[in-house]
């Protein structure tokens, strides 16, 4: 819903440990554009076409939109927190154009998105 011609003021992605209350909630390692703030707490998020008011500090937010996939890791038995130390995980990245899941391996070092086609680097370092 951001207006037609209108840059959004940032990026930002839900850190992997919060679970803010909002409707529709950000996925996990999906970046989102920044639309304004609502508060001096509370930044303004586009999630499916709708705007989100969600505190900072649940937040990463950068200035550009990222090129790489983030990496996403939960444990396989539910959603919510982050897998603890020793549980069976799932591992998939999430591509930063169109915020599709996509399989990858723990030693794979690029990735395509069927959906979209966007084609690069994994950023296993900013694991969430």
């Amino acid at each position: 819903m951001t207006d037609a011609g209108t840059e959004p003021m940032g990026w930002a992605r839900i850190w992997a440990t919060a679970r803010p209350f909002a409707r529709p909630m950000p996925r996990a390692g999906a970046w989102y554009p920044v639309v304004g703030e609502a508060s001096g707490e509370r930044t303004v998020l586009e999630v499916g076409g709708k705007r989100v008011a969600i505190l900072r500090r649940l937040l990463e937010v950068r200035p550009q939109r990222p090129e790489l996939f983030t990496v996403v890791v939960r444990p396989r038995e539910g959603a919510g927190a982050p897998a603890p130390r020793g549980a069976i995980q799932r591992i998939y990245a999430v591509c930063p154009t169109c915020s599709q899941r996509v399989r990858v391996s723990q030693r794979q070092l690029m990735a395509k998105c069927a959906a979209c086609g966007h084609r690069a680097q994994i950023a296993w370092w900013e694991t969430g």
